[in-house]
């Protein structure tokens, strides 16, 4: 997949309102998870934990596929002036 594809493809699914609410729920769900937990169910709230990590992760990862293209963008413009 080229670069530019990769870039168009970030974007879409970033800016996809299904995609947004989907993030959105699950962080959402995954907090109400962490509230029920016992005091003592250290490994659940580990694990909680980890999952909304990743979650931040995969947006952020998309994020700098995006924010990578419009930097070179900017770049390439720039030099043409």
């Amino acid at each position: 997949m080229s670069k530019e594809l990769k870039i168009e493809q970030a974007r879409r699914i970033l800016e996809d309102k299904l995609f947004q609410e989907s993030v959105e729920a699950l962080k959402q769900q995954l907090v109400s998870e962490w509230g029920t937990t016992n005091q003592h169910d250290v490994d659940s709230r580990e694990q909680i934990w980890l999952e909304l990590k990743l979650l931040d992760r995969l947006v952020g990862h998309l994020q700098a596929i995006f924010e990578e293209g419009q930097i070179t963008k900017f770049t390439s413009t720039m030099r043409n002036i």
